[in-house]
């Protein structure tokens, strides 16, 4: 079982305090689908495609791995509509994120 306590959902946004201490893609899935058994789903967890919340969420890490923006990036915000452009940097960056 996995601890999702420190998941804060809404029908926009779901926020994950140190998220950077998740790595593996397979362990941020389960989180995800742990979260959505356990949240009404009109939460945006729930409306919102897994593996784009993974890269996201990678990408968040990536970026606190390299030390850059750690303050921000220590936490991740997956919120349920992203503008293209932003979906598209989550794909590129978290492909160069190795630490799984």
């Amino acid at each position: 079982m996995i601890d999702t306590s420190y998941a804060k959902t809404t029908p926009t946004n779901t926020h994950i305090v140190d998220s950077c201490t998740m790595r593996t893609k397979e362990d941020m899935r389960h989180f995800l689908a742990q979260l959505r058994d356990e949240v009404p789903p009109e939460m945006a967890v729930s409306q919102r495609d897994i593996e784009s919340q993974v890269r996201e969420w990678r990408s968040h890490n990536f970026f606190y791995k390299i030390h850059v923006f750690r303050s921000r990036t220590r936490d991740v915000d997956l919120e349920l509509k992203q503008a293209w452009w932003r979906e598209l940097f989550c794909r590129v960056v978290s492909f160069f994120y190795f630490w799984d």
